[in-house]
């Protein structure tokens, strides 16, 4: 999916967001922003968003000399979603369909995207999250439990901090399985790294926990590293958490199912959907 005009809105967004989470003078913050408006007045529109907020979020990072200014945040997200966990594993281990109710809440946890969410609150988050169990999933859910059940291999693409441990009650129900659960190489916006995927439990689901070589917001392949394609290119089965993972995949042909919220109308509008909607869709 390549960058649309609607997306240059998003991205000085996304910079006034970080330039308001770290310590910089007006003059470094000035500096910033006329950097990344410069860098979007070049923007090349035939790549994935992802590309773009990779080279912008670089760019922030080595002005303002913080290597994760989502730091504070990231951990603000674990610490909410571990809570909530706790409060919704017993709903979802008694619901009728533990199945659905496990991917209700995988999906849920997509709304824990400061990307696209850029002022999002506690309060929002965690009605967010509380709303999962009530959410109708748009997809063939039979399809993706006979996927499920036909995979020997399965490659499980993480997104954000605090989102992963939503993850866990979809990894549940694929123990038998062989699972390979991807991260990202280093910090990006909020997205999830190894420290906070064992922080999150999902080194004790999963047989092999990596992380992606790279830190773009999604996967985009040819930048990462070899053993990670390798293992992309070997599974039966690949589950893509997320909008970045949607924005830099959706083309590719390999049997991917894309779980995520619709928060952004040029995603929507790609995959044929209304905003908001939660969705299990596979490229057809």
């Amino acid at each position: 999916m390549d960058i649309h005009l609607e997306c240059l809105p998003c991205f000085v967004k996304q910079t006034l967001s970080v330039l308001n989470m770290v310590n910089a003078d007006d003059s470094t913050r000035e500096h910033i922003m006329r950097d990344v408006l410069a860098e979007l007045s070049i923007i090349n529109f035939n790549q994935p968003p992802p590309e773009q907020a990779q080279k912008i979020h670089a760019m922030i990072r080595d002005l303002c000399g913080n290597a994760d200014p989502y730091a504070v945040q990231k951990h603000a997200d674990m610490e909410l979603a571990l809570e909530l966990y706790a409060l919704v594993e017993p709903e979802v281990n008694n619901a009728p369909n533990p199945f659905y109710a496990g991917l209700q809440m995988a999906i849920a946890g997509n709304s824990l995207d400061h990307g696209v969410y850029h002022d999002l609150s506690y309060a929002d988050a965690r009605a967010f999250l509380e709303q999962g169990l009530h959410t109708e999933i748009k997809g063939d859910l039979e399809q993706f439990r006979t996927r499920i059940e036909r995979a020997e291999t399965i490659l499980f693409l993480g997104d954000n901090a605090g989102e992963i441990v939503f993850d866990r009650f979809l990894l549940r129900q694929m123990q038998h399985k062989e699972v390979t659960y991807a991260v990202r190489g280093s910090a990006i916006i909020n997205d999830a790294l190894l420290s906070d995927a064992r922080e999150a439990g999902i080194d004790k689901l999963v047989n092999n926990l990596i992380n992606n070589g790279d830190n773009a917001p999604g996967t985009v392949l040819h930048r990462c590293s070899s053993e990670f394609r390798r293992i992309f290119d070997a599974a039966d089965l690949i589950i893509a958490k997320g909008q970045g993972n949607y924005e830099t995949l959706s083309e590719n042909p390999a049997n991917i199912f894309f779980l995520l919220k619709a928060k952004c109308p040029v995603v929507a509008r790609h995959i044929g959907c209304d905003l908001g909607n939660a969705l299990l869709h596979r490229r057809s």
